[in-house]
């Protein structure tokens, strides 16, 4: 049975549409606007461990 081509005309644009919202998603993650913000999230653990009393890292560690 062959689709019909309402069917490849549906199914080609939900492949241009994925591809461009990955294309507009990379862009985004990648823009200077956003750095600032990803390095607050990657220093997020490390900076947690700086509100910690002695004890709670000594129990941490166990």
């Amino acid at each position: 049975m062959e689709p019909s081509s309402t069917e490849v005309f549906w199914q080609s644009a939900w492949t241009v549409f994925a591809f461009v919202f990955f294309v507009v998603v990379v862009f985004w993650a990648w823009s200077g606007k956003r750095k600032e913000h990803f390095e607050e999230a990657a220093r997020m653990a490390l900076d947690d461990d700086k509100d910690l009393t002695a004890e709670q890292r000594r129990n941490a560690q166990q």
